[in-house]
């Protein structure tokens, strides 16, 4: 019995070892840019600052994680628009949240396998 094959194999396993990192960094970086535009399309309009704020950025130097991708939003009341917020002088009435990341995150969680799948079997053929 003689086995083919074995070293082109290796050498697609190799290749993939190497190109993988950057590609996942790279994937990542698109899904959290695509994540950020769901959330602005989704995030309420009054003046515009909080549709204008949400950013991405590499969670590498805040996690020390390699692939981490982060999408924040550093106005003030972005929590309040979220989840929700008392109003009144009695605290009394309360304003539902608009739930614009949660949403955005459970649209782009579906895409996400879907994307991936697409991504690394490029990867593979190539």
């Amino acid at each position: 019995m003689e086995l083919k094959g074995f070293k082109e194999l290796d050498k697609i396993l190799e290749e993939i070892k190497v190109k993988a990192p950057k590609s996942t960094e790279k994937f990542l970086m698109l899904q959290a840019e695509d994540l950020k535009k769901d959330v602005k399309e989704l995030t309420p309009v009054d003046t515009g600052t909080l549709k204008n704020a949400w950013q991405r950025e590499s969670g590498k130097k805040i996690t020390g994680k390699k692939f981490t991708q982060i999408v924040f939003n550093m106005t003030d009341y972005a929590a309040h628009v979220e989840y929700g917020h008392r109003i009144g002088r009695s605290k009394t009435k309360f304003v539902r949240g608009r739930f614009m990341l949660r949403t955005a995150v459970a649209m782009r969680q579906i895409k996400f396998y879907k994307d991936l799948k697409n991504f690394y079997g490029g990867l593979i053929k190539k």
